[in-house]
């Protein structure tokens, strides 16, 4: 026997004595949604308010009422001198102009590719009010859908008490209530996501690049996700994503003018310092707390983000990079042993992988962290896993879904305390990644859903 299956076999039995009792699997599961409700009525009724309901999707609102009365308009005026997160839209640009118009004295800059204006400009003929309202109601209704999406993927019928569980722990989870109320395009990212993961795993390559590269149209974040593609040697789904993102961008060119296009990249440019708020959750943020050995608010992180040292700004580029890469070599190492459905979990672990290396992932961003959870859970539902996996999976899910180490970290306790709690929601999330893509390599895969035979 060769040195190399002998260790497999070894590597494999090692696996095997780790695996946790299903019931074991079952109170965890049942743990962490009892987590995620009390959680949720717990932040609605007795916890802090949204500052300001519907604040992101007023941004969307007035962009979208600027491309309607003026379809060349600036949507990045005071976007381009320097860091423009947390900022508000200059007195003379034309989304203040807008807002001013509807009542509302203050609004931030607009930092989102031109589409998502001109994609709801049906919106902007309604009433604020409604117009939110509206948006709102489509959140909702997208939840749901891309639950459904999934489902086939789980092996959860529809008209399931099953489905009814995810359902519900995928609206007690806080990035989704988040945002919700702040009314953003997250949860429009989630259900795209679910489509691409869904249509991937059927073998419909060409319409799951259709839906990231239409995401990638929406925020920019999704465009990492071609070297997962380059490894797979995915001919066609990089045929279909770049042709339909170079439509896409010449749309936006006709319509909206290729200055706008040169000032969203301008803008995107200044965005990748980041910004060290508790609410940000990237390995970026994570740098800059050690750095400056504390936590900051969002009030401080203004202050903050304008003159951050080089060193600083490298060392966080450069522990984000490992990250990453250090994701593609493990799926790079288990390539020739992934069938569809494997490759449609990995396509789900790396919505969390982006989020974590993305220099601004927002709470509300990890939204489509749901997908990577559920299929996770899924799994370690009908096959208990590696007890290292349920402990990380379990850790992760509550840490993203209660709030519960953010609230802590806000509390008044030491500084290093602070670091810890505030750092737990990207360390879990980094290390539940490293761990499912690790796994894939085993001879044995004990995190796959499996295949819905589509």
């Amino acid at each position: 026997m060769n040195p190399s299956a002998l260790h497999r076999i070894v590597h494999l039995r090692i696996l095997r004595s780790r695996i946790v009792q299903p019931r074991t699997v079952r109170l965890l599961a049942a743990f962490v949604l009892a987590s995620l409700l009390c959680s949720s009525l717990a932040q609605r009724y007795f916890g802090h308010a949204m500052a300001v309901p519907n604040i992101d999707f007023y941004d969307y609102y007035f962009a979208a009422q600027a491309v309607r009365d003026h379809p060349r308009a600036n949507l990045y005026e005071g976007a381009t001198g320097g860091n423009p997160q947390l900022t508000s839209a200059p007195a003379q640009s034309a989304l203040a102009a807008e807002a001013r118009a509807a009542g509302i004295q203050d609004t931030e800059l607009y930092l989102y590719p031109p589409l998502l204006a001109d994609l709801l400009t049906p919106f902007a003929h309604l009433p604020a009010h409604m117009a939110a309202a509206l948006w709102r109601a489509l959140n909702l209704a997208l939840v749901l859908l891309a639950m459904a999406l999934l489902a086939p993927l789980l092996r959860v019928r529809l008209l399931s008490g099953e489905f009814a569980l995810l359902a519900a722990a995928a609206y007690w989870f806080w990035p989704v209530h988040e945002a919700v109320s702040d009314g953003q395009v997250t949860i429009v990212l989630l259900a795209l996501w679910a489509f691409a993961v869904t249509a991937y795993a059927r073998g419909r390559v060409a319409l799951s690049a259709l839906a990231l590269a239409l995401a990638t149209a929406l925020k920019v974040t999704p465009l990492a996700i071609l070297p997962l593609f380059l490894l797979w040697k995915e001919r066609r789904w990089l045929a279909m994503y770049f042709s339909t993102l170079l439509g896409l961008t010449a749309l936006m060119a006709a319509g909206n003018g290729p200055e706008n296009l040169r000032l969203f990249a301008v803008a995107i440019g200044a965005m990748g310092q980041g910004i060290p708020a508790l609410a940000n959750k990237s390995l970026t943020s994570l740098t800059a707390w050690i750095f400056y050995g504390k936590v900051f608010t969002l009030s401080t992180a203004r202050a903050a983000m304008g003159g951050s040292p080089w060193l600083l700004r490298l060392a966080a580029k450069a522990l984000s990079g490992a990250f990453f890469l250090g994701c593609l070599v493990l799926v790079w190492r288990a390539r020739r042993r992934m069938d569809p459905s494997a490759k449609a979990v990995v396509l789900a672990v790396f919505a969390l992988v982006l989020c974590c290396i993305a220099p601004v992932s927002w709470r509300h961003g990890y939204t489509v962290a749901l997908l990577p959870l559920a299929m996770l859970w899924a799994r370690a539902l009908r096959r208990p896993p590696r007890a290292l996996h349920l402990g990380l999976l379990t850790l992760t899910t509550f840490t993203q879904g209660s709030l519960f180490f953010d609230l802590a970290a806000a509390a008044p306790i030491p500084g290093w305390a602070q670091i810890v709690c505030a750092s737990l929601w990207i360390v879990l999330s980094c290390a539940l990644c490293l761990d499912t893509l690790y796994a894939m390599q085993s001879e044995e895969t004990p995190v796959l859903v499996e295949n819905s035979g589509a």
